[in-house]
């Protein structure tokens, strides 16, 4: 299991408001990568927030076994990429596609990668007055075999539990239509993300919550104990406050034939 997030300040506020530009680059970068979507790139606009800083575009991939997930924010000049996978991958090849495709500063921003191994309880003080938000992260023996219904149920309780702001339903899916490995489920909240990949066959649960604003651990960790034994817990937080400038003239026009997660969940 590899888990990379990368905080990029310094961008170009049009192309972090360009949802076209935005669904076109989390296409290329799976392929990139060589992992599996199971679905198509979601992509959420999010222009009516309490806070006007933090409107932008929200947008997510589920993947066989993971998520790839960005969350911009136009007038902050910024972005935020996550990226999980039970399939190993190239984190520098992450981190320089969008250095090249979505340019930011590089002496402003930050890459973070866990392998999110058992046993690893490393919680890194969060300073709500100058990190950005904090990136919750737990790995699960669960108690019970997982369903469709009650993965659902628990995104969405889990939003309103520890007072998010939820701005989709809950999407869940199963990696495959025939003998699935993984269970997965995502609800973005504002500007932001909880997830869950369930594997069927060690009944192991990969949960991870990222947020731009405080939230209660000790809530999180009540429900995260829920699902079963916690065999990880990570904290870290993410990015700044601050905001840079960047110019860039980068585009690209070439926009990837979107069919790959079709032939992966009719296991082709």
């Amino acid at each position: 299991m590899k888990h990379t997030m990368i905080d990029c300040y310094g961008a170009n506020e049009h192309q972090l408001d360009n949802m076209k530009l935005i669904s076109q680059l989390l296409t290329e970068v799976v392929y990139d990568l060589g992992l599996n979507p199971i679905c198509p790139v979601s992509i959420i606009p999010y222009y009516y927030g309490k806070v006007k800083e933090d409107i932008g575009i929200s947008a997510y991939i589920l993947l066989e076994g993971g998520h790839i997930t960005i969350h911009t924010f136009p007038i902050r000049e910024c972005y935020f990429i996550d990226c999980f996978s039970s399939d190993n991958f190239d984190e520098k090849k992450l981190y320089n596609f969008f250095l090249e495709e979505l340019p930011f500063i590089e002496k402003k921003s930050f890459l973070n990668t866990t392998l999110r191994e058992s046993g690893q309880f490393n919680n890194i003080e969060y300073n709500p007055t100058f990190d950005f938000g904090p990136h919750l992260m737990a790995e699960i023996n669960s108690s019970k075999s997982l369903n469709m219904d009650e993965l659902f149920g628990f995104l969405e309780n889990t939003a309103y539990d520890i007072n998010m702001d939820p701005i989709t339903r809950a999407c869940v899916m199963k990696s495959t239509i025939s003998n699935p490995r993984y269970l997965s489920g995502i609800i973005v909240i504002a500007q932001s993300h909880i997830a869950l990949h369930y594997e069927y066959l060690t009944k192991k649960i990969y949960f991870d919550i990222f947020s731009c604003m405080p939230f209660d651990y000790t809530v999180v960790n009540n429900v995260v104990s829920s699902l079963g034994e916690v065999l990880s817990n990570e904290l870290i937080p993410r990015g700044t406050k601050h905001i840079y400038k960047v110019k860039s003239d980068v585009e690209k026009d070439e926009l990837l034939a979107n069919t790959k997660w079709q032939k992966i969940v009719n296991n082709k």
